[in-house]
């Protein structure tokens, strides 16, 4: 993995188990980087759960004056100014600087998907708070970046609940298609439980067309089972349901559905 650090069991994360391919490669870093590092930006934020990070992210970290050493295969270090005492906590033993500082560290050089997904995770683990969130451009104001900041946290939504939801609303919006509402919970006819659904648009009657953003885990451990079931009983009750993944992003395919849907209803002009 890099000097010294060896991953003995490299199966034990699944190739498709993102976030924790995320938090191993921090956890990978900080071995590397020694127990008086700092794990910052991305590493930072993949350590305390937020997700949204690139894939292939290297992780930085933070070395207290006097011990700055070469830099490691995998690692690197974190050159900026950084106070421990107060821009930093304890996670699982490894010090790793604070949310919202740690957002600053990465955002002048990530795009708006990343942007807002890191928004939406942070947001919805409320690992930053709303006062928090609002002091972000202010924190960043001499950092690169600043200006697009501004524009994107405007964008934020504490409701998402993954990356790949936070990517199709971003999609939707820019063809000028938002959801009506998100996480949306939807009750059968006698008032019992069905489910809480990624994104509808209200198709009029009571109806609602409903997209559900699929990542991996939902081929697993019987949760397609389950989903029929929803599904079965949502169509029951008139409502229009559709499954995407990841590989439908950037295609076109979420944006046509969501206007064709809509078109078909009369909420939207042909």
């Amino acid at each position: 993995m890099t000097r010294d650090v060896f991953l003995v069991l490299p199966g034990l994360v699944a190739h498709d188990d993102w976030p924790n391919r995320l938090r191993q490669r921090a956890f990978v870093g900080a071995l590397a980087a020694g127990s008086e590092s700092v794990a910052v930006g991305h590493a930072a934020l993949c350590l305390v759960g937020v997700q949204g990070s690139p894939l292939d992210y290297k992780p930085q970290f933070w070395l207290p004056p006097g011990r700055q050493d070469r830099e490691r295969t995998g690692v690197r270090q974190w050159r900026g100014s950084f106070d421990r005492d107060s821009d930093a906590m304890l996670v699982e033993n490894i010090w790793v600087a604070k949310p919202i500082t740690a957002l600053t560290h990465v955002l002048g050089a990530v795009d708006r998907e990343v942007a807002v997904s890191l928004f939406d995770s942070a947001l919805n683990l409320q690992v930053i708070n709303s006062a928090e969130f609002v002091r972000l451009v202010d924190l960043m104001h001499s950092r690169p970046g600043v200006r697009h900041v501004r524009q994107w946290n405007q964008l934020a939504d504490r409701r998402a609940d993954s990356p790949l939801e936070s990517r199709a609303r971003l999609e939707c919006l820019d063809a000028g298609l938002a959801p009506n509402d998100l996480q949306r919970v939807v009750l059968d006819e006698r008032g019992t439980f069905i489910g809480r659904f990624d994104m509808t648009w209200d198709l009029g009657g009571g109806r609602l067309l409903i997209i559900e953003m699929d990542g991996a885990h939902h081929r697993q451990n019987g949760t397609a089972r389950r989903d029929s079931a929803k599904d079965n009983a949502l169509r029951r009750l008139g409502h229009v349901v559709y499954h995407l993944g990841w590989e439908d992003l950037g295609t076109g395919e979420l944006v046509r559905t969501v206007r064709v849907e809509l078109q078909r209803a009369g909420r939207l002009a042909a």
